[in-house]
């Protein structure tokens, strides 16, 4: 099947590129083991330690910051041979385009996963315990909502550099604001009110629901809301993408 064949090479270029591997394999034990260890003397009550609020919250973080990678797979100077080949073969664009969306996505959500799925059962990042599936379905269908905005975007586009750094910049700023790194809400009621307004704090304050309360409120409002702009950023890919554009 020639979208498993492209699938494979793409997955094969994602495991060869050293900060892509570097990012999902070292990033959430550095960024977590930082800023856990730096601002555990804020955390430890009601049995939340630094490590639980940072290990939520830097997962996100990287998941927001894997919008990156997807333009990547697409723009990539080491990649463009391998995309004339496959550019000028006999293969349907929607093969091309997709095999970078699945292989993008598979790549950090199996890093991912199995890094959260270690820290929740040697208990040193709380996950939700037993709810732990839930969290791990918000965060993927997440990370799937970022890859396919930096593929929708990058098509769009068509430069590597203006793409990386326009979805880098907000990226950055939905995680400020979304209160990620630290509470925004001393900051004034500006600031507060446009940390409400975020869409990674309505996730942020979803997956803490989960986890410390058991409640699921606008749980599936969040999930539903998230497939359906992956959805729509698919149907831009599908739009705007020329095999031609990117060789």
């Amino acid at each position: 099947m020639i979208l498993l064949r492209l699938i494979k090479q793409d997955f094969r270029n994602l495991i060869t590129t050293p900060v892509i591997v570097t990012v999902c394999v070292i990033y959430p034990w550095l960024l977590i083991g930082l800023f856990g260890f730096i601002f555990s003397s804020l955390y430890g009550g009601d049995g939340v330690t630094s490590y639980d609020f940072y290990g939520v919250t830097m997962m996100m973080y990287l998941i927001i910051s894997s919008v990156t990678v997807t333009p990547n797979t697409f723009m990539e100077n080491k990649l463009r041979q391998g995309n004339i080949r496959i550019a000028y073969a006999p293969v349907s664009r929607i093969s091309i385009y997709m095999s970078k969306i699945i292989s993008s996505y598979l790549f950090m959500g199996i890093s991912f996963s199995i890094h959260m799925l270690i820290m929740n059962y040697f208990n040193i990042v709380n996950f939700g315990g037993s709810n732990f599936i839930y969290i791990l379905v918000l965060f993927m269908v997440f990370l799937f909502f970022t890859v396919t905005v930096g593929g929708a975007v990058c098509v769009i586009l068509k430069t590597e550099e203006l793409t990386n750094m326009v979805l880098s910049n907000v990226a950055s700023i939905l995680a400020l604001l979304s209160g990620i790194f630290f509470p925004v809400d001393s900051l004034g009621k500006v600031v507060s009110d446009l940390s409400n307004l975020s869409p990674m704090k309505w996730i942020l304050n979803s997956a803490f629901n989960v986890i410390y309360d058991k409640s699921f409120e606008n749980y599936t409002i969040i999930i539903w809301g998230l497939i359906l702009l992956s959805i729509i950023s698919i149907i831009v890919m599908h739009v705007n993408y020329k095999p031609e554009d990117y060789i």
